[in-house]
């Protein structure tokens, strides 16, 4: 009689466990994140798992279906914001203080809505195809990046795909809220990149008082509609980066959102500020959710910018 051979269950992939997850306590979420899974299946899941391994190590992997819970009210929010826009024709909010007494000041409130948009960036298909596109189009093509600078870091996934990918690189972020230094810095060390990046408190349109052209490349995702003036940004994006060093920049065109202020509409407003500053746009691309609400008349679209410090002043 031959022994029985007792084969150890195969590893059960984090983002197969969060979709069984999502299945059975938000069946309602479920066909728009299967959008985003419509990925390349290889890539997609690397992605998925990269992002998840880095928050389990961070905050443990019994924290998962609570960042799965706060994924659903950020998008149930967001949905009734741009419910909303649709019915007044304008955002919510048009200061910068109306967001930071109803969300920014709050620590529970911000906890929980950057651990939401954290799940966005692969759960979101518009947002998956934006993360593809900063590894494609920016980070595999920078070289010999020292000093990056990141503006506005929020959950700090963005800074973390960055150092991934440079392993010469040192990261610096700047951003307002308390929450986000916190959850960065933790997010920085379940990504094993704690000794390359450092943050600090601090208002992005305050960045002049850096040193000019200290930073090889800046990352600067998703905060240009948070501002009522978001000129001055890329001024500050300008005033930072080195002679030909490189920014990747992300804006939400008529997309609402409980603390969007500054609504842009169309894609060339954006390029338009870029080139004023005194940017070259070397590279755009703009993406839209697979479903929008029934007779919308706008399209939420996420923009990414690549722009360029000229090495001199001629045009």
């Amino acid at each position: 009689m031959s022994a029985t051979v007792i084969r150890p269950p195969a590893r059960v992939r984090l983002v197969d466990a969060l979709f069984d997850d999502i299945r059975a306590r938000h069946p309602r979420s479920l066909a728009g994140v299967l959008e985003a899974r419509a990925a390349p299946p290889d890539r997609y899941a690397d992605l998925a798992d990269t992002f998840l391994g880095w928050a389990a190590r961070a905050w443990g992997r019994d924290a998962l279906p609570g960042m799965v819970d706060a994924f659903v009210r950020f998008t149930t929010s967001v949905n009734l914001s741009q419910a909303r826009y649709e019915r007044a024709g304008h955002y919510e909010h048009k200061t910068f203080q109306d967001c930071l007494t109803g969300l920014y000041a709050e620590k529970e409130s911000m906890d929980d809505y950057l651990l939401g948009v954290y799940l966005t960036n692969f759960l979101w298909a518009h947002h998956a195809e934006i993360c593809f596109q900063y590894e494609d189009s920016f980070l595999r093509r920078l070289a010999d990046v020292r000093t990056l600078v990141e503006i506005a870091p929020g959950h700090g996934g963005w800074g973390a795909l960055a150092l991934k990918h440079l392993p010469t690189a040192r990261l610096v972020g700047y951003d307002i809220s308390p929450s986000s230094i916190r959850l960065a810095t933790d997010l920085m060390r379940g990504a094993g990149f704690q000794d390359r990046a450092t943050y600090e408190l601090k208002d992005a349109l305050d960045l002049d008082v850096v040193p000019a052209e200290s930073a090889d490349a800046v990352v600067c995702n998703f905060l240009v509609e948070h501002l009522e003036q978001p000129d001055k940004l890329f001024a500050v994006i300008r005033h930072l980066l080195k002679p030909g060093g490189q920014a990747f920049v992300t804006g939400a065109l008529t997309a609402a959102q409980v603390d969007h202020i500054y609504e842009f509409r169309y894609e060339s407003e954006l390029v338009r500020m870029a080139e004023v500053a005194g940017l070259r746009v070397t590279e755009t691309f703009s993406a839209a959710p697979r479903r929008t609400l029934p007779n919308a008349r706008f399209l939420p679209r996420s923009m990414v910018l690549i722009v360029q410090k000229r090495r001199n002043d001629i045009y």
